[in-house]
């Protein structure tokens, strides 16, 4: 009797066990990194558009002359500068760089932003880009918060 009652408990537990929920791609909510960028800039920002989008790309670092690829984007609504946004990595950033990269070798992450910001319908003066004079826009993607200059187009 007391075996029964042995097998009975051993068999429970390993069925509480198996049936326990497994961690699912959609349940890596507290897993997901992402990109902490502030967007700052000196000039008298005019902004008639609020939308803007924020795009991540990524290059091998030892290949010269390879386009990069596009890691992630996202669209964005702001209404002044400074301000800062967080942008979502996708799993394993570099496995979708072209030309494929060897794991654990080195990778450049920069961001680009298109911000229609005069509602021109098309990039011109009076919209806000980038100030590539003051810093190049690389990021990492270590989740530390990063700078990121912009400027109005001229």
């Amino acid at each position: 009797m007391n075996r029964i009652v042995s097998f009975m408990s051993i068999g429970a537990l390993l069925l509480a066990s198996c049936s326990s929920p497994k961690k699912t791609s959609m349940d890596k909510t507290q897993d997901t990194k992402n990109v902490k960028i502030e967007f700052t800039g000196t000039d008298n920002f005019m902004i008639k558009n609020s939308k803007l989008k924020v795009s991540l790309y990524g290059v091998p670092a030892n290949i010269a002359d390879v386009p990069a690829t596009l890691i992630t984007e996202k669209e964005f609504t702001q209404e002044k500068v400074p301000f800062s946004v967080e942008l979502p990595l996708p799993e394993n950033p570099e496995s979708l760089i072209e030309p494929k990269v060897d794991k654990g070798a080195a990778v450049k992450y920069y961001v680009t932003i298109n911000w229609d910001a005069n509602g021109s319908g098309v990039e011109d003066k009076g919209d806000i880009v980038i100030d590539y004079d003051k810093k190049f826009p690389t990021v990492t993607i270590d989740g530390n918060s990063q700078q990121i200059y912009l400027k109005e187009s001229k």
